[in-house]
């Protein structure tokens, strides 16, 4: 056989029996760019372009070993892995961490995510707002287009009193999907909830019908009962307008600032000061860049509550707080005419109320009244102008006129103490010592330890019981503690008509040297009950006789009857007891 039959031999033995010979024919058809294998040897034996390959090359690439084949292709020659073939490592963790997912575990995000946002619900049902808002906020890192976390986590802002933040989570939320029913049932509720009819109206065509029929009812009460509140206003109807404006809350517009002020200057002119002052604290606590309605009761919304916090300051005495809050809502909208004519009034009264205290410092009593009505023409119900003018009826000697004011104060201000000490002390001028002990024994409640007002108190007291026709040498002589210098003495002292509290005590006992100052101050502060005091380094025998083995200790006698004991009492349990005998018969 000759040379080239001998080599067309050998090469069919090579297409024949070298599975590797097709897949080196297809290749070496391919461009270099797209390539199939990254050998050398073959790349080294590989025709050049346009031409092919010599013979020589596919003799030698015939006659190459097993284990040179191996390079040559991606599949080994009868499944046998030969020499040098490596396999690729396996890798047992997927992730970063030190759990062993096992071979080909795949971490499933969507559970992971779903997971996150059942937790947050969990929490948020148990009222757990802040672990709530914290797996929300886990699922927005890994999936910020959740609109349904977007909704979840607005809701629980909303629970937190973050309104300004859950208005932008439902706005987000709304962009990512306009047409999501409870995305425009949210929205609806929370306008509502601000009292912003006119959008929660068209956020509510825009969700499904079965959230239609609820939010329909609560926008038109809402709506009504706005209109009601302001007729009633306008009427001079407080009563009636606080009603209105209670069912407006009720209804869920509970998170307006303009409503709350509403309601705080309704509180106000019915001089339920205190309910007003709170009412419009929590108005002023929400942001002020929350969406409003564009005129309520036909001012300018910041303008009015700006205009009710000026007449509140102003009936609290706080004027130059009033007069700067009045002159902050005529720049909002200083072409109201509601606005502009609180803005007079507040300054005219401060003004009034400004001199009248310059004339009062210089006792012209008489100008300062004058000053003080001027005043009142402006604020006819300020507590403050009447507690001023009281107080010049008082230096002009009018009694009877000072009690006059001093009752339209209280009316007012049930807890004002100068209106209610200047009546005490008013009463006292015209003999009226049961009235005067009660104002006093008010007062008393306020400054427990105010010596004035224990003195005038004791005065006031000793003054009724001579009155009475009572004996009142005792209680005249009873200003400090008696100390009692034998057994006889002490018999003697608990026997008389009246209450009197036994101090047992010994100079050098640490916890007898600290309660005994207030010992002599009850005493002060006491004068129908007789204090006396037993040391029991002299006296042990009345120790021993009245069972007292720790020191300090109290015993309270009632017409020679033992009615208390007290071992070591706290001041305020001491007082209590002793205040308790000092007013009863």
């Amino acid at each position: 056989m000759s040379e080239p039959d001998q080599m067309g031999v050998e090469h069919n033995l090579l297409d024949k029996d070298n599975p590797f010979r097709i897949l080196e024919d297809s290749l070496a058809s391919f461009p270099s760019d797209h390539s199939l294998t990254s050998s050398a040897e073959f790349r080294s034996t590989s025709a050049a372009p346009g031409s092919s390959p010599s013979r020589s090359s596919f003799s030698s690439r015939s006659t190459a070993t097993s284990s040179d084949r191996v390079t040559w292709g991606n599949i080994c020659p009868h499944g046998v892995i030969t020499s040098g073939f490596k396999s690729p490592p396996k890798t047992r963790v997927l992730r970063a961490g030190h759990s062993d997912y096992g071979y080909g575990s795949i971490i499933n995000p969507r559970k992971i995510i779903q997971d996150e946002l059942q937790s947050g619900d969990d929490a948020f049902k148990k009222g757990q707002y802040i672990e709530a808002l914290e797996g929300y906020d886990r699922v927005l890192r890994m999936k910020p287009k959740s609109v349904t976390c977007r909704i979840s986590r607005a809701d629980t802002l909303v629970q937190l009193g973050r309104f300004e933040e859950a208005l932008r989570e439902y706005h987000v939320a709304y962009k990512l999907e306009q047409g999501n029913v409870t995305v425009h049932h949210r929205l609806s509720l929370f306008y509502l909830r601000l009292g912003v009819v006119d959008i929660a109206e068209m956020h509510m065509s825009l969700t499904s019908s079965e959230y239609k029929g609820d939010l329909s009812v609560k926008i038109e009460k809402v709506k009504g009962h706005l209109i009601n509140s302001g007729n009633a206003r306008r009427c001079d109807s407080w009563k009636a307008a606080l009603r209105e404006v209670d069912a407006v809350i009720a209804t869920g517009a509970d998170t307006s600032r303009s409503i709350l002020a509403f309601r705080a200057e309704m509180l106000l002119q019915l001089n339920r000061l205190e309910q007003a002052e709170e009412t419009f604290s929590k108005a002023i606590e929400l942001d002020s860049k929350l969406p409003t309605l564009a005129k309520f009761l036909g001012m300018e919304p910041e303008a009015y509550v700006c205009a009710v916090h000026a007449q509140i300051e102003m009936a609290m005495g706080r004027f130059e707080n009033a007069v700067a809050a009045a002159d902050r809502a005529h720049r909002v909208d200083r072409f109201n005419d509601e606005i502009s004519a609180i803005q007079t009034n507040v300054r005219l009264t401060s003004m009034a109320r400004l001199n009248g205290n310059i004339h009062y410092r210089e006792k012209q009593y008489s100008e300062a009244c004058d000053q003080y009505n001027i005043g009142l023409k402006y604020a006819r119900s300020n507590a403050c102008l009447l507690s001023n003018l009281a107080a010049c009826h008082w230096q002009l000697g009018n009694w009877e006129k000072c009690i006059e004011i001093c009752d339209q104060v209280l009316q007012i201000r049930p807890g004002y103490i100068k209106a209610l000490l200047r009546r005490a002390e008013s009463f006292a001028k015209l003999e009226k010592w049961a009235e005067s002990v009660r104002d006093y024994e008010a007062a008393m409640k306020v400054f427990p330890e105010n010596a004035k007002i224990v003195e005038a108190l004791s005065h006031a007291q000793i003054a009724l019981r001579k009155s009475q026709g009572e004996d009142v040498s005792r209680m005249i002589s009873g200003t400090e503690v008696k100390d009692i210098t034998s057994a006889e003495h002490f018999q003697e002292s608990i026997s008389e008509s009246g209450a009197s509290v036994v101090y047992f005590m010994e100079p050098s006992n640490a916890e007898c040297i600290q309660i005994s100052p207030f010992v002599n101050s009850l005493c002060t502060s006491f004068p129908l009950v007789i204090f006396l005091k037993v040391d029991i380094s002299q006296h042990p025998l009345i120790a021993k006789t009245e069972n007292v083995h720790v020191l300090p200790s109290f015993i309270i006698y009632k017409n020679g009857n033992k009615v208390k004991e007290m071992i070591c009492p706290l001041k305020h349990v001491l007082q209590s007891w002793v205040e308790y005998y000092n007013f009863s018969d």
